[in-house]
């Protein structure tokens, strides 16, 4: 098939076979539509597609089914035939039916992608368009219904009882959906066409379609009988990615937020009414940052500024921006960057997308979201977990990071729900004449429905899976895992909190294993210090992991008298003792040796222990925090205060007073490179938005400039140390430097 003769006689085979599907009827019937009336070697036609599509992906070029999507036969014919058949449940409708599903399913199948890849771009955009047009057309009302009518004897019929086709039919339509979910949306701009602009919502459609057809229903069913392993566990990873391909790009909060209104008239109005007052604020904020060194009444006129360098070099500027701008930006503004030697940021792999924003479809995902927590969350994740430790030939990679993220994202919604049914319980007027109308208001979402998060095998599971991909550097593994843990730490610390003990003992004993194991609060402390190019989301995902790690664990600790840690001993001094004892032992007379059976037993059990107990003190286990890596850390994500949401700011805010006020870490906030950004930080604060977090992150940077000042107008060395970030000032030192004149002036005054 490499040769263009080939080339046209395969595009000619595949004409004839989709001329032979069928036609639409010239006359139209009484309603104006025109039917499609199905040819007398359809069936047969559909299976010579499927063949020669199976013929065709042993090749590169993909020639059948690039002419399939050049003859674009999913509009004009398979939904069309499809949809001839609705209603009818005869042995032949299932036949064409299943026909056309083997034949969608390899044409949809996903592309694949490396988990490296940095964007979709680097996919074929033709197949992707292609793409784009096939779930287009399969988004017609009625494709979904026929579908399922295929399906639903198979799922019916005992685990026992089912035959391979049954099987086969439902592993075909699971992949049929799995395959629809997986193809992204257009990223279009503010303009373009009609077709272009449907392509960018289909993601919402296809949510719409799938609760309207009954397709979450089936996915429903499937997850809460995953935990039985004759019947559909064998689905449980496939459908696992359909739930990730929905819930991907949706914020859990957004999800739980909405509230549906019976005054369907007013939605519309409500929903362009919130639109537009988002797109005037970022438009908004956009035009203060643009004028916030506008020109006046007295600099409108322009001028002409002179900077004089150290050497006597003089350099004008015949700009306005030249008398408010910094030196650094007027000087090296023309100058190209050169990339040489620079090691780029990764990319972050699951981009903020506004994907979702259809009152319809946010009802529909919302109402998911409480299914899947009340009825499918444990039975589906300690399903696809067994799967995952035993290391089943049906789990990849890429299946590792739908289960985090999936796990973290209704750990999410459950805490919400869960916070929600508190508040109703709380202020609901308990009236024994509406004692049923007061169980369905204080539905509760109790831990018992996210059980499977909170058993001990699969938190250390998680914890071993982050320092594996740590240990292989597959960075965004690390992120989406890490980003689940600490979710499952936010609803440890509910748990905690709740007013059932049931739940109190159980988090009990799942931070005191927890935080017995020293090797994970160094894992999780070397995942902020040692960060190099990773993506601006591991970043975020870094910094609110160490929060939420550092104020549980203080909490924690201050609720026991004593805490210890079990640590790993070291080999080399192990080594040393016991040569040591060795020749001890050696030196002396064995008559004159003499050891009780239990003391030989208790030596012999020390020899074979590998770890220690120690005392734990929060206060040590923090300072290790305060060293210039995590402060670089921090800083780093700092520089992007420009956009940087506010909660970021107050997690680096946080971190940033605990080391200088609480740890007297000053010295790590004088130096250059810290004082530089933050000098540039006020410089801008006047863009900043009116938020608390925005402000304490001023009052810090103002309280941390004053110190500096004040220490280094009595110890003019500070200003030196400053520009060396090996020097470690000792601020007691400094103390009692400050200490001295006030000792002096109190004594010349008592004289």
């Amino acid at each position: 098939m490499d040769t263009t003769d080939d080339r046209v006689e395969t595009r000619n085979y595949i004409l004839s076979l989709c001329s032979a599907l069928g036609a639409h009827e010239e006359l139209p019937s009484a309603d104006g539509t025109r039917q499609y009336s199905v040819g007398d070697e359809a069936l047969a036609c559909l299976r010579d597609l499927k063949r020669a599509i199976r013929v065709d992906s042993e090749y590169k070029e993909k020639t059948v089914l690039n002419t399939i999507a050049e003859f674009n036969i999913i509009e004009s014919d398979i939904v069309p035939l499809m949809l001839s058949f609705e209603g009818q449940s005869t042995e032949i409708a299932n036949r064409f039916i299943l026909a056309c599903v083997e034949l969608l399913v390899p044409m949809t199948w996903p592309i694949e992608k490396s988990l490296d890849d940095e964007e979709e771009d680097e996919y074929d955009p033709n197949m992707i368009d292609c793409y784009r047009k096939y779930k287009l057309g399969l988004l017609k009302p009625g494709v979904f219904e026929v579908i399922l009518r295929l399906v639903e004897p198979a799922v019916r019929i005992p685990y026992s009882e089912r035959s391979i086709r049954d099987n086969t039919v439902i592993r075909l339509v699971l992949y049929f959906f799995r395959n629809l979910s997986a193809i992204p949306d257009l990223n279009l701009s503010l303009a373009g066409t009609v077709e272009q602009i449907k392509m960018s919502h289909m993601q919402e459609d296809l949510m719409i379609r799938f609760y309207e057809a009954d397709v979450i229903e089936l996915l429903l069913t499937i997850s809460s009988n995953s935990i039985n392993k004759q019947d559909s566990s064998e689905w449980n990873v496939l459908v696992l990615e359909i739930l990730y391909n929905i819930f991907q790009h949706a914020d859990p909060k957004t999800v739980f937020s909405y509230k549906h209104t019976s005054d369907t008239k007013n939605v519309g109005l409500n929903e362009l009414s919130a639109k537009l007052s988002e797109m005037l604020t970022v438009e908004k904020a956009q035009k203060r940052q643009k004028i916030a060194h506008g020109p006046t009444r007295h600099n409108r006129f322009g001028g002409t500024y002179v900077l004089e360098d150290w050497e006597g070099n003089k350099k004008v500027f015949h700009k306005q921006q030249a008398g408010f701008a910094d030196v650094s930006e007027l000087v090296d503004g023309d100058k190209k960057i050169s990339r040489v030697g620079l090691k780029r940021k990764l990319a972050d792999e699951i981009r903020a997308r506004k994907v979702y924003q259809d009152s319809r479809c946010l009802l529909y995902l919302k109402a998911t979201a409480q299914s899947f927590v009340e009825t499918c969350f444990n039975a589906l994740f300690s399903s696809v977990l067994k799967d995952m430790k035993r290391d089943d030939k049906k789990i990849v990679d890429k299946d590792y990071i739908r289960y985090y993220f999936c796990m973290g994202w209704f750990l999410q919604y459950h805490l919400y729900e869960n916070k929600t049914s508190k508040a109703r319980k709380a202020n609901t007027l308990c009236l024994p004449s509406r004692q049923d109308e007061r169980n369905i208001l204080n539905k509760s979402f109790d831990f018992d429905l996210v059980a499977t998060a909170f058993d001990l095998g699969t938190i250390l599971f998680c914890i071993h899976y982050i320092r594996q991909k740590q240990e292989e550097k597959k960075w965004f593994e690390v992120t989406v895992t890490a980003d689940c843990f600490r979710q499952m730490l936010v609803s440890l610390h509910e748990m905690s909190q709740s007013e059932e003990e049931e739940y109190r003992d159980a988090a009990e004993h799942i931070q005191s294993n927890l935080y017995y194991e020293q090797s994970i609060l160094d894992l999780l402390h070397s995942l902020v210090k040692n960060y190099r190019n990773q993506s601006k989301q591991y970043l975020k995902t870094m910094v609110m992991l160490t929060h939420v790690l550092l104020k549980m664990l203080d909490h924690y600790a201050k609720t026991k008298k004593t805490l210890f840690v079990r640590k790993k001993r070291n080999e080399r001094s192990r080594k040393k003792k016991d040569k040591k004892k060795q020749m001890v032992e050696d030196s002396e007379e064995p008559e004159e040796v003499q050891m009780d059976e239990s003391e030989g037993n208790e030596s012999e059990e020390d020899h074979g222990s590998a770890y220690n107990e120690q005392l734990f003190k929060f206060e040590g286990f923090e300072k290790k925090y305060m060293n210039e890596d995590v402060i670089r850390t921090y800083c780093t994500l700092l520089e992007y205060y420009a956009d940087l949401e506010p909660e970021y700011i107050h997690y680096i805010t946080s971190f940033f007073h605990r080391a200088m006020v609480k740890r007297k870490a000053e010295y790590l906030f004088w130096k250059l490179p810290v004082m530089e950004l933050f000098n540039r930080i006020l410089i801008y604060s006047s863009n900043f938005p009116k938020t608390e977090a925005h402000s304490q992150l001023k009052e810090f940077i103002r309280y941390s400039t004053r110190l500096f000042f004040k220490y280094a107008s009595v110890y003019p060395l500070l200003f030196v140390e400053a520009l060396v970030p090996s020097i470690k000032t000792n601020t007691d030192e400094l103390d009692k430097i400050m200490a001295i004149p006030q000792a002096e002036t109190v004594a010349e005054n008592t004289l």
